[in-house]
Protein backbone atom coordinates (compact mmCIF):
# COMPACT_ATOMS: atom_id res chain seq x y z
CA UNK A 1 0.00 0.00 0.00
CA UNK A 2 1.06 3.63 -1.27
CA UNK A 3 2.52 5.03 2.08
CA UNK A 4 -0.14 8.63 1.75
CA UNK A 5 -2.68 6.04 1.86
CA UNK A 6 -1.48 4.24 5.00
CA UNK A 7 -0.79 7.95 6.73
CA UNK A 8 -4.14 8.59 5.65
CA UNK A 9 -5.79 5.54 6.76
CA UNK A 10 -3.92 6.30 10.19
CA UNK A 11 -5.39 9.47 10.98
CA UNK A 12 -8.66 8.33 10.04
CA UNK A 13 -8.14 5.63 12.47
CA UNK A 14 -6.99 8.04 15.33
CA UNK A 15 -9.64 10.46 14.51
CA UNK A 16 -12.38 7.28 14.87
CA UNK A 17 -10.62 6.44 18.02
CA UNK A 18 -11.32 9.95 19.57
CA UNK A 19 -14.31 10.96 18.19
CA UNK A 20 -17.20 8.61 19.04
CA UNK A 21 -19.93 10.37 16.61
CA UNK A 22 -17.23 9.72 13.52
CA UNK A 23 -16.76 6.61 14.74
CA UNK A 24 -20.40 5.21 14.22
CA UNK A 25 -20.54 7.10 10.56
CA UNK A 26 -17.63 5.04 9.82
CA UNK A 27 -18.95 2.04 10.63
CA UNK A 28 -22.35 2.88 9.19
CA UNK A 29 -20.40 3.67 6.32
CA UNK A 30 -18.73 0.72 5.63
CA UNK A 31 -21.86 -1.36 6.54
CA UNK A 32 -20.62 -2.49 9.49
CA UNK A 33 -23.00 -1.78 13.18
CA UNK A 34 -21.10 -2.30 15.95
CA UNK A 35 -22.36 -3.88 19.01
CA UNK A 36 -24.36 -1.87 21.88
CA UNK A 37 -21.29 -3.17 24.26
CA UNK A 38 -18.92 -2.02 21.79
CA UNK A 39 -20.01 1.31 21.34
CA UNK A 40 -20.49 1.88 25.62
CA UNK A 41 -16.97 0.43 25.54
CA UNK A 42 -15.52 2.94 23.35
CA UNK A 43 -17.88 5.83 24.82
CA UNK A 44 -16.12 4.89 28.15
CA UNK A 45 -12.58 4.82 26.87
CA UNK A 46 -13.25 8.53 25.11
CA UNK A 47 -14.75 9.74 28.31
CA UNK A 48 -11.97 9.29 30.07
CA UNK A 49 -9.88 10.41 27.73
CA UNK A 50 -11.26 13.18 27.80
CA UNK A 51 -11.33 13.35 31.98
CA UNK A 52 -7.42 12.41 32.20
CA UNK A 53 -6.80 15.64 29.66
CA UNK A 54 -8.62 17.61 32.12
CA UNK A 55 -6.96 16.82 35.06
CA UNK A 56 -3.46 16.48 33.87
CA UNK A 57 -4.16 19.91 32.39
CA UNK A 58 -2.90 17.84 29.08
CA UNK A 59 -3.73 19.49 25.55
CA UNK A 60 -2.03 16.66 23.43
CA UNK A 61 -4.55 14.11 21.86
CA UNK A 62 -4.00 10.49 22.55
CA UNK A 63 -2.26 8.59 19.74
CA UNK A 64 -3.72 5.21 21.59
CA UNK A 65 -6.65 4.72 23.26
CA UNK A 66 -5.96 1.04 24.18
CA UNK A 67 -9.34 0.40 23.73
CA UNK A 68 -8.47 -4.10 23.97
CA UNK A 69 -6.79 -3.84 27.21
CA UNK A 70 -9.48 -5.28 29.49
CA UNK A 71 -8.12 -3.96 32.87
CA UNK A 72 -9.45 -0.58 33.45
CA UNK A 73 -6.86 0.37 35.87
CA UNK A 74 -3.82 -0.39 33.64
CA UNK A 75 -6.17 1.25 30.47
CA UNK A 76 -6.01 4.57 32.55
CA UNK A 77 -2.58 4.31 33.43
CA UNK A 78 -1.41 3.38 29.84
CA UNK A 79 -3.76 6.16 28.65
CA UNK A 80 -2.18 8.83 30.99
CA UNK A 81 1.69 7.82 29.80
CA UNK A 82 0.54 8.00 26.22
CA UNK A 83 -1.01 11.77 26.74
CA UNK A 84 2.01 13.01 29.07
CA UNK A 85 4.32 11.50 25.97
CA UNK A 86 2.41 13.26 23.78
CA UNK A 87 2.29 16.43 25.63
CA UNK A 88 6.15 16.42 25.45
CA UNK A 89 5.77 16.69 21.53
CA UNK A 90 3.92 19.54 21.50
CA UNK A 91 5.36 21.63 24.96
CA UNK A 92 7.31 23.67 22.67
CA UNK A 93 8.79 25.90 25.65
CA UNK A 94 11.24 23.55 26.09
CA UNK A 95 14.15 22.21 24.54
CA UNK A 96 13.62 19.77 21.93
CA UNK A 97 16.21 17.15 23.15
CA UNK A 98 14.20 17.55 26.88
CA UNK A 99 11.07 17.03 25.06
CA UNK A 100 12.43 14.18 23.50
CA UNK A 101 13.38 12.36 26.36
CA UNK A 102 10.43 12.48 28.24
CA UNK A 103 8.66 11.55 24.93
CA UNK A 104 11.10 8.47 24.54
CA UNK A 105 10.57 7.35 28.85
CA UNK A 106 6.56 8.22 28.35
CA UNK A 107 6.75 5.60 25.67
CA UNK A 108 9.10 2.83 27.29
CA UNK A 109 6.18 2.85 30.48
CA UNK A 110 3.66 2.06 27.68
CA UNK A 111 6.25 -0.93 26.12
CA UNK A 112 6.75 -2.18 29.62
CA UNK A 113 3.29 -2.26 30.69
CA UNK A 114 1.61 -3.64 27.94
CA UNK A 115 3.95 -6.04 27.18
CA UNK A 116 3.59 -7.29 30.99
CA UNK A 117 -0.25 -7.18 30.36
CA UNK A 118 0.38 -9.43 27.01
CA UNK A 119 2.49 -12.07 29.11
CA UNK A 120 -0.14 -12.15 31.91
CA UNK A 121 -3.19 -12.44 29.79
CA UNK A 122 -1.27 -15.81 27.43
CA UNK A 123 0.77 -17.47 30.40
CA UNK A 124 -1.23 -16.78 33.65
CA UNK A 125 0.85 -19.78 35.08
CA UNK A 126 4.23 -18.22 36.56
CA UNK A 127 5.78 -21.62 35.52
CA UNK A 128 4.68 -21.52 32.48
CA UNK A 129 5.54 -17.94 31.42
CA UNK A 130 9.15 -18.88 32.79
CA UNK A 131 9.35 -21.55 30.21
CA UNK A 132 8.35 -19.45 27.78
CA UNK A 133 10.69 -16.86 28.45
CA UNK A 134 13.82 -19.70 28.50
CA UNK A 135 12.54 -21.03 25.03
CA UNK A 136 12.42 -17.78 23.45
CA UNK A 137 15.54 -16.69 24.51
CA UNK A 138 17.89 -20.01 24.67
CA UNK A 139 19.65 -18.58 21.70
CA UNK A 140 20.74 -15.50 22.44
CA UNK A 141 24.27 -14.95 24.09
CA UNK A 142 25.44 -14.22 27.63
CA UNK A 143 23.49 -12.17 29.84
CA UNK A 144 20.77 -11.44 27.04
CA UNK A 145 19.69 -15.34 27.93
CA UNK A 146 17.33 -15.76 30.17
CA UNK A 147 17.59 -18.03 33.60
CA UNK A 148 15.79 -18.40 36.12
CA UNK A 149 16.89 -17.33 40.11
CA UNK A 150 14.24 -18.92 41.84
CA UNK A 151 12.82 -15.47 43.22
CA UNK A 152 10.44 -14.92 40.31
CA UNK A 153 6.87 -14.56 41.15
CA UNK A 154 5.45 -12.65 38.49
CA UNK A 155 5.46 -11.52 35.05
CA UNK A 156 7.06 -8.17 36.90
CA UNK A 157 9.74 -10.28 38.58
CA UNK A 158 10.91 -10.92 34.87
CA UNK A 159 13.48 -8.36 34.01
CA UNK A 160 12.15 -6.46 30.60
CA UNK A 161 14.91 -6.88 28.72
CA UNK A 162 14.03 -10.61 28.43
CA UNK A 163 10.56 -10.17 28.27
CA UNK A 164 10.96 -7.83 25.25
CA UNK A 165 13.61 -10.29 23.57
CA UNK A 166 11.35 -13.43 24.11
CA UNK A 167 8.36 -11.31 22.36
CA UNK A 168 10.09 -10.25 18.73
CA UNK A 169 11.67 -13.94 18.67
CA UNK A 170 8.83 -15.55 19.12
CA UNK A 171 5.99 -13.43 17.31
CA UNK A 172 8.56 -10.63 15.42
CA UNK A 173 11.37 -12.56 14.44
CA UNK A 174 11.59 -10.60 10.94
CA UNK A 175 11.23 -7.15 12.91
CA UNK A 176 14.75 -6.63 13.78
CA UNK A 177 14.42 -2.45 13.42
CA UNK A 178 11.56 -2.73 15.20
CA UNK A 179 12.89 -4.88 18.12
CA UNK A 180 15.98 -2.22 18.16
CA UNK A 181 14.30 1.12 18.16
CA UNK A 182 11.72 -0.50 21.27
CA UNK A 183 14.65 -1.62 23.42
CA UNK A 184 16.59 1.26 23.12
CA UNK A 185 13.78 2.97 24.68
CA UNK A 186 14.73 0.88 27.73
CA UNK A 187 18.07 2.02 27.60
CA UNK A 188 16.86 5.57 27.20
CA UNK A 189 14.77 5.39 30.45
CA UNK A 190 17.67 3.71 32.26
CA UNK A 191 20.39 6.13 31.24
CA UNK A 192 18.45 8.87 32.60
CA UNK A 193 18.21 12.60 31.10
CA UNK A 194 21.75 14.14 31.76
CA UNK A 195 23.27 11.31 30.57
CA UNK A 196 21.74 11.24 27.42
CA UNK A 197 22.32 14.89 27.10
CA UNK A 198 26.22 13.76 27.34
CA UNK A 199 25.76 10.98 24.87
CA UNK A 200 24.34 13.34 22.32
CA UNK A 201 26.99 15.76 23.42
CA UNK A 202 29.78 13.32 22.27
CA UNK A 203 29.12 12.02 19.29
CA UNK A 204 30.15 8.39 19.32
CA UNK A 205 28.88 6.96 15.90
CA UNK A 206 29.49 3.95 17.56
CA UNK A 207 27.20 4.37 20.64
CA UNK A 208 23.85 2.79 20.27
CA UNK A 209 22.08 5.88 22.31
CA UNK A 210 23.74 8.12 20.41
CA UNK A 211 22.69 6.03 17.01
CA UNK A 212 18.84 6.55 18.33
CA UNK A 213 19.15 10.25 18.95
CA UNK A 214 20.42 11.10 15.55
CA UNK A 215 18.19 8.63 13.12
CA UNK A 216 14.80 8.59 15.52
CA UNK A 217 12.21 11.43 15.50
CA UNK A 218 9.04 12.16 17.77
CA UNK A 219 7.27 10.99 14.60
CA UNK A 220 9.27 7.51 13.88
CA UNK A 221 9.04 6.51 17.66
CA UNK A 222 5.02 7.21 17.73
CA UNK A 223 5.15 5.13 15.05
CA UNK A 224 6.30 2.32 16.28
CA UNK A 225 5.26 2.58 19.59
CA UNK A 226 1.60 2.10 17.40
CA UNK A 227 3.67 -0.81 15.61
CA UNK A 228 4.15 -2.62 18.51
CA UNK A 229 1.11 -2.18 20.33
CA UNK A 230 -0.70 -3.35 17.27
CA UNK A 231 1.28 -6.57 17.23
CA UNK A 232 0.64 -7.23 20.82
CA UNK A 233 -3.21 -6.18 19.97
CA UNK A 234 -3.58 -8.67 17.15
CA UNK A 235 -1.31 -11.59 18.93
CA UNK A 236 -4.34 -11.43 21.75
CA UNK A 237 -7.10 -11.57 18.94
CA UNK A 238 -5.44 -14.13 17.52
CA UNK A 239 -3.68 -16.45 19.49
CA UNK A 240 -1.22 -18.94 17.56
CA UNK A 241 -2.52 -22.53 17.25
CA UNK A 242 0.56 -25.46 17.20
CA UNK A 243 0.45 -27.22 13.77
CA UNK A 244 3.15 -29.69 12.17
CA UNK A 245 4.25 -28.93 9.13
CA UNK A 246 6.83 -31.11 6.63
CA UNK A 247 10.37 -29.11 6.64
CA UNK A 248 13.89 -29.95 5.61
CA UNK A 249 17.21 -29.41 6.83
CA UNK A 250 19.20 -26.96 5.59
CA UNK A 251 22.25 -26.87 6.80
CA UNK A 252 23.85 -28.82 9.70
CA UNK A 253 26.99 -28.06 11.50
CA UNK A 254 28.68 -29.56 14.79
CA UNK A 255 26.78 -27.96 16.95
CA UNK A 256 23.75 -26.00 15.07
CA UNK A 257 21.17 -26.50 12.84
CA UNK A 258 19.29 -24.49 10.47
CA UNK A 259 15.99 -26.11 9.05
CA UNK A 260 13.67 -24.34 6.47
CA UNK A 261 10.06 -22.94 7.86
CA UNK A 262 8.03 -20.57 5.79
CA UNK A 263 10.62 -20.66 3.06
CA UNK A 264 12.82 -19.17 5.66
CA UNK A 265 15.85 -20.61 6.62
CA UNK A 266 16.19 -20.33 10.70
CA UNK A 267 18.27 -22.21 13.65
CA UNK A 268 16.46 -25.19 15.30
CA UNK A 269 16.62 -24.62 18.71
CA UNK A 270 19.43 -26.08 20.36
CA UNK A 271 17.45 -28.36 22.59
CA UNK A 272 16.15 -30.20 19.78
CA UNK A 273 19.34 -30.67 18.12
CA UNK A 274 19.95 -33.97 19.83
CA UNK A 275 17.41 -35.45 17.38
CA UNK A 276 18.36 -34.82 14.31
CA UNK A 277 22.19 -35.07 14.66
CA UNK A 278 22.05 -38.07 12.96
CA UNK A 279 20.21 -36.20 9.67
CA UNK A 280 21.95 -34.89 6.80
CA UNK A 281 21.55 -32.06 4.95
CA UNK A 282 18.02 -32.00 3.13
CA UNK A 283 16.83 -35.08 5.09
CA UNK A 284 13.06 -34.55 5.62
CA UNK A 285 11.09 -33.62 8.77
CA UNK A 286 8.51 -32.47 10.58
CA UNK A 287 8.46 -29.49 12.75
CA UNK A 288 5.72 -28.86 15.37
CA UNK A 289 5.59 -25.16 15.42
CA UNK A 290 3.61 -22.03 17.05
CA UNK A 291 3.10 -19.22 14.73
CA UNK A 292 7.10 -18.97 14.19
CA UNK A 293 8.27 -20.96 17.50
CA UNK A 294 9.62 -24.14 16.47
CA UNK A 295 8.54 -26.60 19.65
CA UNK A 296 9.55 -29.99 18.76
CA UNK A 297 11.40 -31.95 15.37
CA UNK A 298 10.97 -35.39 14.18
CA UNK A 299 12.37 -37.57 11.17
CA UNK A 300 10.20 -37.93 8.38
Amino acid sequence: MDEKIKSTVHKIKLLAEQNPEFYQEMQKLFGKTASASDVNMNLNIFSDIAAIRSALEIRANASITYSFVQNPRLRDQLIIDNLRMENAALNLQDPEADRFYVFCVNAFYQVENILNYFYHTVFPEVESLLKEIEDATQDEKNDFRFRRTGKEQNVGSIPIAHKLNAFFNSYLPEEGSLKWSIGTLRQVRNEGEHRCDIIRQEKDENNNLYKFFRSKTFNYVRIDLIKFVNAIEYKLKNPDTEEKIESVIKSKLPSACYVLLREESVLLPNKLYAKIKHLDNGAKITLTITGNKINDVNEL
